[in-house]
């Protein structure tokens, strides 16, 4: 009987076709924009345009949109005359990525504050974690370099957590070249929206959404508390061992959140201690306490992170107190 040596190739090698396939369509579509990414990355690009700038010592507020919505780098410039830009992104990125672009942003004799909502203190390595759709959808269309800088595990990981129609929009544009147009038509979400300083400009009541209410829910890290051992902690001791050594002063505070009846039990005080205790472990001071920044639902816009400007304003006056004695420029090289 004559053997047909095409019959196991193709058993060996068929399967490998549609693999190799993917990967290369996968490697392809990275850097191709999409609309769904384009807010956040003309909001880092603004930001990073506004850090820039500033020659000397500043304050970069670092945070997800709580300190967005929630702290006025304006308002702090006004009563301090110190230099300072909002940097807070969406927290869909992540703890670990938020960091990442903010670093490059920053400094010796810079300080920052961290502002980070308490779900982020749970977010480690999102790859590892198991990545969200719109951080995905955000490094593959906007950051590519992140991308094939990644160790090969990590890289096949993200292609396996990428989501299908996600790979179809990423080709479809390769191959359509369709035009993205800016994040326009979202309301607030909007870059115009954002001061020359990185603040969230437009929440009024008038500009509230409809029902805005139902979408302010709660926060379960807060109203329980935080895991034993939160994967977010060892990337800001990673953060700010690299902060000290670059002379760049870390400090801390609560995010701005809509107050709830969950809040006011005892199993409410564990993750404001576990955060206190953390950054006191590492030497980072932690400006004012969480109860100052549960907030009435009203001085919310339409997140439970979200703050009216009016409210914005007040908050960042009460955090002032706090913060102001550190707005004094450090000496070149302080650690």
């Amino acid at each position: 009987m004559r053997i047909r040596w095409s019959f196991f190739i193709a058993i060996v090698f068929g399967p490998l076709i549609p693999l190799v396939a993917y990967v290369l369509l996968f490697h392809l579509q990275l850097g191709t924009p999409t609309l769904n990414s384009a807010w956040c990355f003309d909001l880092i690009q603004k930001k990073s345009a506004a850090a820039d700038a500033i020659k000397g010592p500043k304050l970069l507020i670092v945070s997800g949109s709580s300190g967005l919505f929630g702290i006025s780098a304006e308002e702090i410039r006004r009563e301090t005359g110190f230099p300072a830009v909002n940097f807070g992104v969406h927290a869909a990125l992540g703890l670990d990525y938020i960091l990442r672009v903010a670093r490059k942003n920053m400094r010796a004799s810079d300080t920052v504050l961290l502002a980070f909502e308490y779900e982020l203190y749970e977010s480690g390595d999102m790859i590892a974690q198991g990545a969200n759709d719109r951080f995905i959808d955000y490094i593959l269309a906007r950051d590519p370099e992140f991308v094939c800088a990644l160790p090969i595990r990590d890289y096949a990981r993200l292609m396996m957590l990428t989501p299908g129609h996600r790979m179809r929009l990423g080709v479809g544009n390769v191959f359509a070249r369709r035009r993205v147009l800016p994040a326009t038509g979202f309301g607030v979400y909007n870059v115009d929206y954002i001061s020359p300083l990185g603040d969230q400009l437009g929440c009024t009541r008038e500009a509230r959404p409809p029902g805005y209410a139902a979408g302010i829910g709660y926060s379960a890290g807060l109203a329980i508390g935080l895991s034993h051992d939160p994967a977010g902690f060892p990337v800001l001791r990673e953060f700010c061992t690299w902060a000290r050594s670059n002379g760049i002063r870390v400090l801390a505070t609560f995010p701005n959140i809509a107050s709830k009846p969950e809040y006011d039990r005892p199993e409410a005080e564990k993750a404001p201690r576990q955060i206190s205790a953390f950054f006191g472990s590492i030497g980072v001071p932690v400006l004012g306490e969480a109860r100052e920044v549960i907030l009435p639902p009203d001085d919310f816009f339409d997140t439970c992170y979200h703050l009216l400007h009016p409210a914005a304003i007040e908050r960042t006056r009460r955090l002032l107190v706090h913060l102001a004695p550190y707005l004094t420029p450090q000496p070149s090289g302080a650690r």
